[in-house]
């Protein structure tokens, strides 16, 4: 059963428990090997330029810019309601309407996001290992629809903590969880200060001149070094790929790694504000 009325409101031992897990993890270093080579190199652009020319920098940039210009522009549903709530009944929730989904248990739509994002990864590696087939040519086309699946799959598990994964400000924070997934620690920690900001400016009384604004509520120069940063995380990805014999294997293995962080980083911030919401609600 989904529907919690009185004292059931207060935070039970589950939620607490997670509120302490999500804490650490806000925390934490990023770890993987991919994530050790970012934490390592100080300016990852500068170094990348020296491995593959600024010409090959600017190919991806492009190709990542107008892939994120799309999520944010055009990009709608990826998931029904229908389909959610069939979701949710094959894991014990008995909804009737989407809106019930806020006034469920947290365990049961824990489990049931684990389980989407285990899927994901799963498609990511193979995947990976077909593009890694082509080496550095497929490359580009391989990380550019990581990143598309990727956005999906955030909007699925955003959808299903009860969050609108089309509006404006919610894209924002979404875009800042592939950041996480793709980046090292130090983008981990700017991109979940940037989550809080974008929270406070959802949490606004003015809601409607806030939606007005649309994509450029942090603004077109941070949206710009958004995508240079986000270009220089997945070209650290891009340069073992050189070298056909190991490139199938990295291709699969960093395609695994990035959904992983970047389901854990979903699963991370929504059901944190799953937990404040209900915090509200009480």
């Amino acid at each position: 059963m989904c529907l919690i009325v009185g004292l059931a409101m207060k935070l039970n031992e589950y939620e607490k428990n997670s509120l302490k897990k999500v804490k650490q993890w806000e925390q934490a270093k990023q770890k993987g090997l991919h994530k050790k080579l970012l934490d390592a190199t100080s300016k990852p652009v500068d170094y990348l330029i020296r491995k593959m020319g600024a010409k090959n920098l600017k190919h991806l940039e492009n190709a990542v810019e107008k892939t994120i210009d799309n999520l944010l522009y055009a990009s709608t549903y990826t998931v029904t309601p229908e389909e959610l709530i069939k979701r949710a009944h094959a894991h014990g929730m008995t909804i009737k309407d989407i809106s019930e989904i806020r006034l469920c248990d947290l365990a049961l739509l824990d489990d049931c996001n684990r389980e989407h994002i285990n899927f994901h990864e799963k498609a990511g590696v193979i995947q990976g290992a077909i593009a890694g087939l082509g080496g550095m040519l497929l490359a580009t086309a391989d990380l550019t629809a990581l990143v598309i699946e990727d956005f999906h799959m955030i909007q699925e598990i955003a959808f299903c903590y009860g969050y609108d994964p089309i509006d404006a400000i919610e894209k924002e924070i979404i875009l800042r969880i592939i950041e996480i997934g793709v980046g090292g620690s130090e983008i981990k920690f700017k991109a979940l200060d940037e989550i809080e900001d974008l929270k406070k400016i959802k949490g606004e009384s003015d809601k409607k001149a806030v939606a007005q604004k649309g994509v450029s509520v942090i603004g077109s120069k941070a949206l710009e070094e958004y995508i240079e940063h986000l270009t220089a995380a997945l070209l650290v990805r891009l340069v073992p790929r050189a070298v056909p014999i190991i490139s199938m294997a990295v291709s699969a293995h960093s395609n695994q790694e990035i959904i992983e962080h970047s389901g854990n980083a979903a699963f991370m911030v929504y059901r944190k504000r799953f937990i404040e919401r209900k915090k509200k609600l009480a």
